[in-house]
């Protein structure tokens, strides 16, 4: 009786909102595609520490990131015993992706409309940077959910502020769901304060009868944040000399200033593809912003009257003006990772595109708009290049094709590489613990090494040698350790060539 009832209540709820249901349907289907593919560099080392035990879960000095989807996944892993691919990114990417996109929709019709939400939401179903992170290891598909559930909190909170006392209980737990939900973004993501300050801007400005309540709400998120405080300035630290100890590195974790903002518009709007900060992206991307701010000109007539757009050009804009400006002092702003404004962008442009009575021009704007989604995600699904690293494949080539007893592996950094640990251990290719000999330089920049010549005498004992150039040109940018290599004795004879991953160079032992 009780499943059946359960069953009625759920085909209620689905036909009376069939509509956002169709979206978070296609939604998943699109992000399903590529779900199992092998995790890259950054995903490996977070599914290498998720599986550690529990009282290791807070050692992350070495991953500039606060703790909470360690933990998520963490307990995931532990509670299921699963640890592939399909499902850690489902826990961790995949389910905040999809909730995201219904918050997006909930916003939109509680500021707006439900076909303006339902608009919004299906610009970011088939976005292919959306789905991409909603496929990603890494905490942006996390605070990108939980930023938007925040902003939709507190729009309800807005609703109830000005009523009697009779909805103080409303507003109460709408105050300890911001502070929930203020912490845990706060812990998800070291950008999340600069959502915050979109917030306080809103609320300074358009609900100072919640100021008290809402800096309240505020103040005891941060309080939560501070056992924190040690870990992040030991990341700080960590990160810092990196990039001191190995030149280049900045070059790979930022983007100049120059083309940061650009590059965030770009990617929201152009998805996963590679750009060009060129005369041709910045010709394409004002073509579709003249057919927006076109066709949707009697919206733009009464932005003065319009509050909601005000809202949403808080949300979008104080978070990546502020984030940029920081950048000027600390590289911090790339598109990844100001995921959580991409549901403010598309509201946006749903907001500005809506109307009753849609004119020829507005069509063709969301048909664009669409269209440019779609074709992105297709050169995502059918592009290499637009994919993940697959070390997966890449270490089943070489057991198939190298002997374990005779072969040595070389690796231009200070540990080896996390995709190929991870896969060694749960490789099915592994028998009777029969792996590679591995060898790493032992330092982030090889010109710190102080007798490379001696640390490679062992290389004498083995008759192949495999040399991954993954991240060489920043660690052995000169060549040190191929000249090294030749040195004793050893001749080039070929190569694999892994997209993504680039050249495993083989050497034989000429001797």
């Amino acid at each position: 009786m009780l499943l059946a009832k359960y069953m009625k209540l759920t085909l209620k709820l689905i036909k009376n909102n069939w509509q956002i249901t169709l979206v978070l349907v296609l939604a998943l289907v699109l992000r399903l595609v590529l779900i199992g593919d092998s995790f890259w560099l950054d995903e490996a080392a977070q599914a290498l520490e998720i599986v550690r035990p529990t009282n290791q879960q807070l050692n992350l000095a070495k991953d500039f990131q606060p703790p909470l989807l360690h933990l998520i996944l963490h307990f995931a892993h532990r509670l299921t015993g699963i640890k592939s691919e399909w499902f850690l990114r489902s826990i961790g990417a995949l389910i905040p992706g999809l909730v995201t996109i219904w918050a997006t929709y909930k916003i939109g019709e509680k500021i707006a409309n439900k076909k303006a939400g339902l608009l919004a939401a299906l610009l970011l179903a088939s976005n292919s940077f959306h789905i991409f992170y909603s496929q990603e290891l890494r905490p942006y598909s996390l605070p990108a959910m939980i930023g938007t559930l925040s902003w939709l909190t507190l729009l309800k909170l807005q609703a109830t502020s000005s009523k009697s006392q009779t909805n103080l209980k409303s507003q109460i737990l709408n105050i300890t769901i911001l502070f929930i939900l203020s912490s845990l973004g706060l812990y998800s993501s070291y950008l999340y304060p600069f959502l915050i300050l979109s917030q306080i801007a809103y609320v300074l400005l358009f609900k100072r009868r919640v100021v008290k309540a809402f800096f309240y709400s505020l103040f005891f998120s941060f309080l939560a944040f501070l056992p924190w405080l040690p870990m992040f300035l030991q990341q700080l630290k960590i990160g810092t000399a990196w990039q001191s100890q190995l030149p280049g590195w900045s070059t790979v974790v930022s983007i100049t200033q120059f083309k940061s903002l650009p590059l965030v518009f770009g990617k929201f709007l152009y998805g996963v593809i590679d750009l060009e900060i060129s005369a041709t992206f910045f010709f394409s991307s004002f073509f579709i912003v003249f057919l927006l701010l076109t066709s949707s000109w009697q919206t733009l007539k009464q932005i003065n009257k319009e509050k909601s757009l005000k809202i949403i050009l808080i949300w979008l804009m104080i978070p990546l003006l502020s984030a940029w400006l920081v950048s000027f002092i600390i590289p911090v702003l790339r598109p990844k990772r100001v995921l959580y404004l991409l549901p403010a962008f598309y509201l946006f442009v749903s907001y500005l595109l809506y109307s009753p009575k849609k004119s020829l021009l507005v069509k063709l704007t969301l048909a664009i708009l669409l269209t440019t989604n779609l074709l992105s995600t297709f050169s995502y699904y059918r592009n290499p290049n637009y994919q993940r690293e697959d070390w997966r494949n890449l270490q089943s080539q070489i057991y198939n094709k190298f002997d374990t007893k005779d072969t040595l592996l070389i690796f231009s950094f200070d540990e080896v590489f996390a995709p190929w640990i991870w896969y060694e251990k749960n490789s099915k290719l592994i028998i009777q613990n029969q792996k590679f000999d591995t060898l790493v330089t032992g330092k982030l920049y090889i010109n710190n090494i102080n007798n490379l010549e001696k640390k490679l005498e062992l290389i004498k004992n083995y008759k192949t040698i495999l040399v991954f150039d993954y991240l060489r040109d920043l660690t052995d940018p000169d060549d040190r350790l191929l000249s090294s290599i030749r040195n004793k004795g050893f001749a080039e004879v070929g190569a694999l060539d892994q997209e993504n991953i680039g050249l495993v160079r083989i050497y034989l032992n000429l001797h």
